[in-house]
C-alpha cells in the first residue's frame, strides 16, 4: 500500500537523505549493498536525472533549485510566526521540499523475496511501484497562485529508495520490503514555467496508487506461478503462510498496535505518532545475525 507524508522541509529532507537512505545498514537483507537510489519522472528527465540519485543534487531540489545548475526554480519561503483569525500563534514551516511516499509490499511477498531469495518477487515490487508513480504522475498540478485554477502538468521529479527491513523490536529487524519515494515540489506548466506542487491533488492520488500498485503486484507475482490471496486490507497475499508465521514476521506492527491500545487510540494520525515513538535504533547486524 501507499502512505504520503505531511509535507517535509528541506532540511528534513536533505538530513532524512543522509541518515536514513544513503545508509547501507538500512538494508540488512541485502548484504554488502549501498542505498542509492533512482530518479523516477518527466521533470526529473527534463533535468537530465537519470539512474542513481546524487547526493548534491537531490539537495539542490530539496530547496527549490534546479539540480544541475542551483538556479532558483522555486521562491524559497522562510519559517516564521503569525496569528491566524483564531488570534492564535502559528509557525509557517520553510520551503516544502515535497513528500515521502512510502509504497510497502504484503508481507508474505516480503518473505518470499527476503526470506525465500526470490529476487524476482523483489523486482515484481519495484516495477509496480514504477507503474503505480507513472500514474500518479499524469495528476500532478502545479500551484497558480491566487484565485486562479491549479494546472496539470503531468510532470514530477521523483528519488526512490528501497528498503528491506522494519525497524528492529528487541533486536529483531523482520523482514519488510518497502520503498520510499521522495516527490519534490516542484513542476513544470505547459508554458516552462516552474511552479510550486499542488498538495490537494496528490493526496487525492494516494487511494488509486494504492490500487494500481497492488494490482500490478497481484498481475506480475500471478504470472510468476505464485497463487495469490487477497489479504484483510485487500492487500495481494501469496498463499502457503500460517497467520501465526506472518503475525511473528510483523513485531513492529503489534508493537504500534499494543501502544495504541494502551493510549486509547485509533487511526492514521495516532499510528504514525505511536510509530515515531516506539522506534528503536538501527543496529549493526549482519545478514547472518538477522
Amino acid at each position: 500500500m501507499l502512505t504520503l507524508s505531511k509535507p517535509i522541509s528541506a532540511g528534513q529532507a536533505q538530513a532524512y537523505h543522509k541518515s536514513e537512505f544513503a545508509n547501507a545498514k538500512e538494508n540488512y537483507y541485502t548484504e554488502g549493498e549501498r542505498v542509492r537510489g533512482e530518479w523516477q519522472g518527466q521533470l526529473a528527465a527534463r533535468y537530465g536525472l537519470r539512474g542513481e540519485v546524487n547526493e548534491e543534487q537531490f539537495a539542490r531540489l530539496s530547496e527549490g533549485q534546479h539540480p544541475q545548475t542551483g538556479e532558483a526554480l522555486i521562491r524559497r519561503q522562510q519559517a516564521h510566526e503569525y496569528v491566524n483569525e483564531h488570534g492564535e500563534t502559528v509557525r509557517a514551516m520553510e520551503h516544502r521540499a515535497g513528500w515521502d511516499a512510502t509504497f510497502s509490499a504484503p508481507k508474505s511477498v516480503s518473505l518470499t523475496a527476503l526470506v525465500g531469495g526470490d529476487n524476482r518477487v523483489r523486482e515484481a515490487h519495484r516495477e509496480s511501484v514504477r507503474v503505480a508513480l507513472d500514474e500518479m504522475e499524469r495528476y500532478a498540478q502545479a500551484r497558480i497562485g491566487g484565485n486562479a485554477v491549479a494546472q496539470t502538468t503531468g510532470a514530477w521529479a521523483v528519488a526512490k529508495f528501497e528498503h528491506d527491513s522494519s525497524r528492529p523490536v528487541d533486536g529483531y529487524a523482520a523482514p519488510q520490503l518497502h520503498t520510499h519515494a521522495v516527490i519534490f515540489n516542484v513542476t513544470e506548466t505547459a508554458e516552462g514555467k516552474t511552479r510550486s506542487l499542488q498538495a490537494q491533488e496528490l493526496y487525492k492520488t494516494q487511494q488509486y496508487a494504492t490500487a494500481v500498485y497492488r494490482s500490478e503486484l497481484a498481475a506480475r507475482l500471478q504470472r510468476m506461478g505464485y497463487e495469490v490471496e487477497r489479504g484483510a486490507h485487500g492487500q495481494p497475499e501469496i498463499k502457503g503462510y500460517t497467520r501465526e508465521y506472518l503475525d511473528a514476521s510483523s513485531p513492529r506492527r503489534q508493537q504500534i498496535v499494543e501502544r495504541l491500545e494502551e493510549q486509547g487510540r485509533r487511526g492514521a494520525g495516532a499510528a504514525q505518532i505511536a510509530a515515531h515513538r516506539t522506534r528503536d535504533a538501527k543496529q549493526a547486524l549482519s545478514v547472518d545475525e538477522v
